[in-house]
């Protein structure tokens, strides 16, 4: 068990001996051994007690902090990378303009072929003529990123392929009571929305660690603007996995009933179970739609098993899980800075 996710509201972990111990109103809920957890993830109204702190910071484990309904709050780190070379060489060859424009035409290439891919792959079934026009337009678009001017018109091109490709998502939905109106954020509005947006942070969550395991800054990227607080970086390398492992782990989800509307409920309604102790007030009232419990723990079960997934990873030659290809596109990108060896996302095969 590498990651140990904590959802139960009310819970405390506690460390006893050689195991981290998970309880709740004097009750054990669960305990694993301490030495097979990397990474803690606390999501919504649980603590730490002062034993479990000093544990996790002495072992340098990655602890952070979600709200119950997935917005990043922060993390616990014992120290940042020692690496300040690194880190200098960073600085130093994303504040040269040419080269960050390279890099970011090649992150939004990667993102739109992968976008394709998805789409393809979905409408094999389907033979859907506007998920067909979709494709041809996704193809356009990523030649015309391979030459944009400025990041700016990048990041135009971005958003015209954005609106596309998630125009195509009410054609690949079948199952009732799961329609999608079109993308929202801050909050979602809607049960594939709120599944959306869990995804992406979850995804951002895994590559922020592995950008703090290689020594980068995980705050200066190429395509996302430096802004006080935004993990720059880690949004230009997730661009990538968004379909790979959220939109394609969604769809499934959805349209295998393993996730349904009924695994959702409204603010006005109470769910006793999981909110006797979960955040309250304008936190919960700001979302019109909220998932269950049960629900989010299908979630988190699905998209932890699609990062032990393993697939063909031709850099290497050989199969890796995606939480490897995770920190081997990390490591790509390092190649980049270090050697001027253009970056090359991942793409789906």
């Amino acid at each position: 068990m590498p990651i140990l996710y904590l959802t139960d509201q009310g819970a405390t972990l506690t460390k006893r001996g050689h195991r981290l111990v998970v309880e709740k109103q004097g009750r054990t809920l669960q305990w694993v051994h301490a030495f097979k957890v990397d990474q803690v993830i606390l999501m919504g109204n649980v603590s730490l007690t002062p034993a479990a702190i000093a544990f996790l910071l002495e072992q340098g484990i990655d602890t952070v902090f979600l709200s119950y309904y997935g917005k990043y709050r922060g993390r616990l780190i014992a120290h940042l990378g020692k690496n300040i070379e690194l880190r200098r060489r960073q600085f130093a060859r994303l504040g040269d303009p040419a080269f960050r424009l390279a890099q970011a035409r090649t992150v939004v290439q990667g993102k739109l072929y992968n976008c394709r891919v998805l789409l393809r792959r979905q409408n094999r079934e389907l033979r859907s003529d506007p998920v067909t026009d979709a494709i041809h337009r996704l193809r356009r678009l990523e030649a015309q990123a391979g030459t944009a001017p400025s990041l700016e018109a990048l990041m135009g091109l971005e958003g015209t392929a954005a609106a596309t490709y998630f125009g195509c998502f009410p054609h690949l939905l079948r199952a009732p009571g799961m329609s999608f109106p079109g993308r929202t954020r801050r909050p979602p509005q809607d049960p594939v929305n709120v599944l959306l947006s869990l995804g992406y942070t979850l995804l951002a969550n895994a590559l922020h660690t592995q950008i703090m395991v290689a020594g980068l800054d995980p705050y200066l990227g190429c395509l996302h603007a430096p802004d006080y607080g935004r993990p720059s970086l880690v949004l230009d390398l997730m661009e990538e996995f968004r379909p790979v492992l959220v939109d394609a782990l969604v769809l499934y989800l959805v349209n295998r009933r393993i996730i349904t509307a009924l695994d959702f409920f409204r603010p006005e309604e109470r769910e006793p179970a999981a909110f006797d102790f979960a955040d309250t007030g304008p936190a919960r009232e700001g979302y019109p739609i909220l998932l269950g419990h049960q629900g989010l723990k299908k979630f988190i079960t699905s998209f932890e098993r699609r990062l032990t997934h393993q697939v063909f990873y031709l850099p290497r030659g050989g199969r890796l899980s995606y939480r490897d290809v995770l920190l081997a596109q990390v490591r790509a990108f390092i190649r980049t800075l270090e050697e001027d060896a253009p970056y090359q996302p991942f793409q789906m095969r």
